[in-house]
C-alpha cells in the first residue's frame, strides 16, 4: 500500500463509540472507496505486525477521514 492507491474499506471504519459520542460520529459500514494519504510502518512490536495508514473515505457524497488504521482495514482497488 501506497499514498495515492485507491482503496476499499474491508472492514467497518470509525466503530469505537466513545469517540463517535463526542465527535457525533456514526460507524462507517464496509464496501467505501477512498485514497491513502499517508503509511507509516508498525514501529511498536518486534517483528512489525502491520503498517498503519490514513484514509480519506467517500461516504454518501461526503469525505471522511480515518486516521491510523491498520492497512488491512482496506483493501487496494487500483
Amino acid at each position: 500500500m501506497k499514498v495515492g492507491d485507491i482503496v476499499r474499506n474491508v472492514w467497518p471504519v470509525r466503530t469505537n463509540p466513545v469517540v463517535n459520542e463526542s465527535r457525533g460520529w456514526e460507524p462507517i459500514e464496509s464496501g467505501h472507496i477512498g485514497i491513502v494519504v499517508a503509511v507509516r510502518p508498525d514501529r511498536l512490536n518486534n517483528p512489525p505486525l502491520s503498517g498503519y495508514c490514513d484514509v480519506v473515505l467517500s461516504v454518501n457524497g461526503e469525505t471522511v477521514r480515518c486516521g491510523n488504521y491498520g492497512q488491512s482495514t482496506f483493501e487496494v482497488v487500483v
